[in-house]
């Protein structure tokens, strides 16, 4: 088998499972990624399947048109074995590396192929670094400069925790993607030295940022009637949106008039429904 029909075979499954699931709310809540479920259930098997779950259709399209054009390119430079080394590595690092840093935050979801594609993506630019990617598909720039903006950003939003993007999986996939290119080319080292270093030495950053204390987002309690009401931040991997993350969001925000002004400024509804969301 190529490595091209084996790209089209994992399109084909990411786009069969997360159809499926678009339409069936049960079986997205059984197999995304979800850290509780996966430590304290030890449903392992969401390691792989949440990376077939996609958010919606254009979380679909646009991972899936970056795996197709990566995928292609790497094809000039590896074999199918190899290929499937890299993405299944690549998948479990990104989920591995988000399962570490947000082992503290049962709640943290993910679904999505972006670990894996990320892997894919960092090994095309460690082997072909002058290619022209299209950031936003309309900025041209070298691979390299964008392998090196990309690593960055997701070092700065793995801080700062500031959006619903899921950096580490982000992260883990383009690391796992790098040394699985030296793995198969060690000449990469030294044919592009100054590009290895860089792709090596800037995730290093992370270990020496102090995760939050909850590991996975924000908390503060809240005492109500006695009782403490937790608040959390979910970082979940790009545009995961459904009715448990509405759920969450109308509760972080009652919590946030709560700490700005005080119970006493609730509604008698406000009250009641901070109460349901809260048990």
């Amino acid at each position: 088998m190529s490595v091209t029909m084996f790209v089209y075979i994992l399109i084909a499954a990411n786009v069969l499972f997360s159809w499926q699931a678009f339409n069936n709310q049960a079986l997205f809540e059984n197999f995304k990624f979800r850290v509780g479920n996966i430590l304290s259930g030890k449903e392992y098997v969401r390691l792989l399947s949440s990376a077939f779950l996609h958010a919606d259709w254009t979380h679909l399209i646009v991972n899936m048109i970056a795996l197709y054009s990566f995928g292609i390119a790497m094809s000039y430079f590896i074999d199918t074995l190899q290929f499937a080394a890299l993405y299944f590595v690549s998948l479990f690092a990104g989920n591995l590396l988000a399962l570490f840093f947000n082992k503290g935050n049962s709640n943290y979801s993910a679904v999505g192929a972006s670990g894996a594609v990320s892997g894919v993506v960092f090994a095309s630019v460690l082997f072909y670094p002058f290619g022209k990617v299209l950031l936003f598909f309309f900025l041209p720039m070298p691979s390299w400069v964008f392998g090196i903006l990309y690593l960055l950003y997701s070092v700065y939003g793995m801080n700062k925790q500031n959006d619903n993007i899921g950096h580490e999986a982000h992260l883990g996939g383009a690391m796992a993607g790098v040394l699985m290119a030296l793995l198969f080319k060690p000449s990469l080292m030294t044919e592009n030295w100054w590009l290895t270093a860089a792709l090596l030495i800037i995730p290093m950053i992370i270990f020496f940022i102090k995760p939050k204390s909850d590991g996975g987002g924000y908390q503060f309690t809240v005492l109500n009637d006695g009782q403490a009401v937790k608040k959390t931040k979910r970082s979940v991997d790009d545009l995961y949106y459904n009715k448990e993350f509405e759920r969450e969001k109308e509760l972080n925000g009652l919590l946030e008039k709560v700490n700005e002004t005080g119970v006493g400024s609730l509604t008698t509804w406000e009250k009641k429904r901070l109460q349901e969301l809260s048990s």
